[in-house]
């Protein structure tokens, strides 16, 4: 004789079958990631850098035939840019040259950096002249670890040439 017990489970009330109960609870589980991820979008830094984003993006043309005006003068900035440390003072070297690779003398040279995450960290300094026509630096350090962008700029007279790059700065030492 066989005695084995009969399924007396009533699946038919949606709210007791398991399968339905772990659908609502991954659901739930979701809408509490989203809710989180979208306040936090509110709540912090939205990382735009430039105030009047779409007044550059109407200037594209000019700033494409500065560049252009930028090639053909010739001038070459070569930066001397150690890698840097959080809170670290370091010297960053710039050489101005013509196309013949001879040193020319500039009135400004200026190192702007910017911090994508965080526009009250951004900031510039005045590269001072050192021995040696076109040769220019400036100790500096960068208050936080991560991304930032660098922009070295130089002027003379109404010739403006500036180079960008990006730097990873790294953890004190």
């Amino acid at each position: 004789m066989t005695d084995s017990k009969k399924d007396t489970r009533d699946w038919s009330i949606a709210w007791k079958n398991p399968f339905v109960i772990a659908w609502i609870v991954i659901l739930l589980i979701v809408l509490t990631v989203n809710f989180f991820m979208v306040s936090m979008a509110i709540v912090t830094n939205p990382g735009l850098v430039v105030d009047d984003y779409y007044e550059q993006g109407k200037r594209m043309d000019v700033i494409l035939a500065e560049q252009k005006r930028m090639e053909k003068i010739g001038w070459q900035l070569q930066v001397d840019l150690p890698i840097l440390s959080e809170g670290k003072k370091d010297t960053v070297k710039l050489s101005v040259l013509d196309k013949e690779n001879n040193p020319i003398e500039v009135e400004t040279a200026t190192l702007y950096f910017y911090r994508p995450a965080d526009r009250k960290l951004d900031g510039n300094v005045e590269m001072n002249k050192v021995d040696g026509i076109g040769q220019y630096e400036q100790e500096f350090s960068l208050p936080v670890k991560g991304k930032w962008d660098l922009i070295m700029e130089v002027t003379k007279g109404d010739i403006r040439i500036n180079i960008g790059r990006s730097i990873m700065v790294q953890d004190p030492e």
